[in-house]
């Protein structure tokens, strides 16, 4: 029988950092064969394909989809098998269930990031799409990404960082940024706010395959890359808790929101606003 990654105590400690700050991360996820499998394709992609230059913050946007997504709708640009590996590999599920992610919704397609030798920052943003629904109130996430790093990440190289608590709280960024990834924000230059250090920020510096989960509401952004070699990564979108479901094992305050009608449809939006706590 396999060693799970995490122990009970081990994954409690993880669920309340993910509640609380809106990330964390579990280590030691992609190993072995698999990383190295990863890392060769990501690299590979990276090698035959122009990243377009509107993505320069990003580093690229590639969206990968499955072999069975792919079948299902042809004109999909990328596919590749080893997308559906990533989307299940076991450690990563096992680890979700440890800590107490529940009715977890996985993807049909993973996203190709890099930041290239001596590329720029990524801006503060949050990926959250629909901050006009109640869900957003709630204190545990309803969208989550899964990010592996395919070599280790630090300070020189553009490791990701973010600003605990702001999946939750308004912070004066939110006041300032464009809506992520828009043509607004990709044509601003570093001297915006949404590049700049700020006080309340934390380093994620990694290693390679360990597993970083974060919530989808939380401001997040990367460092610059200082070297000569590209910082990769492989990120994933996973559905959990689907509104108005609670956490089994939650036992705090449960927001009013969570009675609200579930069949109401509400507009999406970029731009957090009322469901942000002062």
């Amino acid at each position: 029988m396999d060693t799970p990654l995490l122990t009970a105590e081990e994954a409690i400690t993880k669920r309340w950092q993910l509640m609380d700050d809106g990330f964390c991360i579990i280590p030691g996820v992609m190993r072995g064969e698999m990383l190295k499998r990863v890392a060769e394709f990501t690299d590979d992609f990276l090698d035959e394909h122009p990243v377009d230059p509107r993505y320069r913050y990003q580093g690229s946007d590639f969206h990968i989809a499955t072999e069975e997504v792919w079948q299902q709708n042809p004109k999909l640009p990328y596919h590749d098998p080893i997308v559906k590996e990533i989307i299940e590999l076991k450690p990563a599920l096992d680890a979700l269930e440890a800590i107490g992610l529940e009715g977890i919704r996985k993807p049909g397609s993973i996203i190709i990031l890099s930041k290239p030798a001596h590329g720029p920052s990524l801006y503060w943003h949050q990926d959250a799409m629909s901050w006009n629904h109640p869900m957003n109130a709630l204190p545990w996430p309803n969208q989550i990404f899964l990010s592996y790093y395919t070599v280790d990440t630090n300070l020189e190289n553009g490791c990701l960082k973010a600003i605990p608590g702001t999946h939750l709280k308004r912070h004066p960024l939110h006041d300032v940024l464009p809506p992520a990834h828009g043509q607004e924000i990709q044509a601003l230059d570093e001297s915006h706010p949404a590049f700049h250090p700020h006080p309340d920020e934390v380093d994620i510096p990694v290693a390679a395959g360990d597993l970083v989960v974060a919530d989808a509401r939380v401001l997040h952004a990367a460092r610059p890359n200082k070297t000569d070699k590209r910082r990769p990564l492989v990120l994933a979108w996973f559905g959990v808790f689907p509104f108005p479901t609670t956490p089994s094992w939650w036992d705090r305050d449960i927001p009013p929101e969570i009675k609200i009608d579930p069949t109401i449809q509400y507009e999406g939006t970029r731009t957090p606003g009322k469901y942000l706590r002062p």
